[in-house]
């Protein structure tokens, strides 16, 4: 199947003559393409697909080159996220998340060492060579041997990278704790941040990451079709996040990163989490996807209903300022564009909700939210990147309406894939056309 690649150009006719469906938008949906292009799991003998050997494998060497780039020999990493990306395993994700209880040792060449999950070294071992039992060193695990147990970690680490030869180089490392900290510091490590070449190296999608994009998203927009239906006067917050939790896991989602669903007068302002309160009749229901899809691919998309047949002149307003900023933004998405520029040609925000605004105008996406983060001009929050937008990026473009003191806030956000021929939507959810009515 011919897909975009950093090597070809955009071809609509040869995508749609692939089963790909290139449409050109609807009224009220903006001048960005829509690729609603997915494929299926079963029976895709004769519709090449997700090559995973290729994922990983690819994966590792951007990392890889983005090391060498910085003269890094090695990366220790304990988050889960960038240990997911290097390898492609993945155990226990929440709860690893927070407990250090396997990690890997990267080389700039070659392959990967993996220190898994005590007893699910076997989930590992069919892909990788080296593949050993952790050291299990945090205080709520070891105790008053901690100091001890860490300094063991370190010098297992230490020996494999005497063996690469890597002991002299620079070795970077992403999450610990004061003891793994302080233990490789006295093995006479000389550590760098490795967070730095793991997002640049996740910054631009290959082939089969702009395929799972693609499956992550309509599970997603499944989830949320069943949430916006069991909407109704009574139901609570937690309720209709169940409804989206089990739409997700249903079809092969794994989590969802955060709580923003909200109702009514939680919708302003932005960034309550969903509780018992119970919609009632005339409220905005508000949700922010965040939602970990099908192989650790992230769906971040934002939706707000409405319960009810007519809404108020306020959510209207509301609603058709971050429609049609996310339109608008959406855009002026194209390989080339500096993120200043884009950031100075994106459309104005009336004053009345420039106070909640959104500090980031988007976000890169990927197995989590990536690289870049552009801000809205002078906004501190967020520093604004050096750099320019490039073909296979994906990233969300999002914002909050709301005014200060209102009732009402309306959140909106889409999924753009920026192509050699500019922005390609790929989450298709519709937007609340009762909101946007005159």
């Amino acid at each position: 199947m011919r897909r975009p690649t950093r090597e070809s150009s955009f071809d609509a006719d040869a995508l749609s003559a692939t089963g790909a469906r290139l449409t050109r938008p609807k009224e009220n949906e903006g001048m960005v393409r829509q690729d609603r292009h997915v494929l299926g799991q079963f029976k895709t003998l004769y519709e090449p697909g997700v090559d995973f050997d290729r994922l990983r494998r690819e994966r590792l060497e951007k990392v890889q080159r983005e090391m060498a780039a910085r003269d890094i020999g090695a990366l220790v990493l304990t988050d889960i996220q960038n240990i997911r990306y290097t390898t492609g395993v993945a155990v226990m994700p929440i709860w690893t998340a927070y407990n250090l209880a396997h990690y890997v040792l990267v080389p700039v060449e070659g392959e990967p060492t993996l220190f898994e999950a005590i007893r699910a070294e076997f989930r590992a071992e069919p892909f990788f060579d080296d593949v050993r039992a952790p050291h299990v060193w945090q205080a709520r695990f070891a105790a008053h041997k901690a100091p001890q147990r860490s300094m063991e970690w370190a010098a297992e680490i230490k020996e494999v990278l005497e063996r690469r030869g890597l002991a002299e180089t620079r070795i970077g490392v992403d999450i610990l704790d004061y003891h793994g900290f302080q233990a490789l510091n006295h093995a006479g490590l000389t550590l760098c941040d490795a967070d730095e070449a793991v997002e640049a190296a996740r910054t631009i999608k290959t082939l089969d990451e702009i395929e799972l994009l693609h499956l992550s998203a309509s599970v997603c927009e499944s989830a949320l079709f069943d949430m916006e239906q069991a909407i109704r006067p009574g139901i609570t917050e937690n309720e209709l996040m169940g409804v989206f939790w089990h739409g997700l896991l249903a079809l092969g989602g794994e989590y969802m990163s955060t709580r923003l669903l909200v109702s009514g007068t939680k919708t302003n302002p932005w960034f309550h989490e969903a509780g018992s309160k119970r919609v009632r009749p005339g409220d905005l229901v508000a949700i922010d996807t965040d939602a970990t899809g099908p192989e650790g691919y992230l769906c971040d998309i934002s939706r707000t209903f409405l319960c009810g047949d007519e809404g108020t002149p306020a959510q209207k307003e509301a609603y058709r300022v971050a429609h049609d900023f996310v339109l608008g933004a959406s855009e002026e998405l194209k390989p080339g564009v500096s993120f200043e520029d884009y950031a100075r040609s994106i459309p104005e925000v009336p004053e009345a909700y420039r106070e909640q605004w959104m500090p980031a105008v988007l976000h890169g996406i990927g197995t989590d939210n990536v690289p870049p983060f552009v801000p809205i001009l002078g906004h501190t929050d967020f520093q604004m990147p050096e750099g320019q937008f490039e073909e296979n990026m994906v990233v969300a473009v999002e914002c909050y309406a709301g005014r200060t003191g209102a009732q009402d806030g309306v959140k909106l956000e889409d999924e753009i894939w920026i192509t050699a021929a500019g922005p390609v939507k790929i989450c298709h959810y519709p937007y609340e056309r009762k909101l946007l009515a005159p």
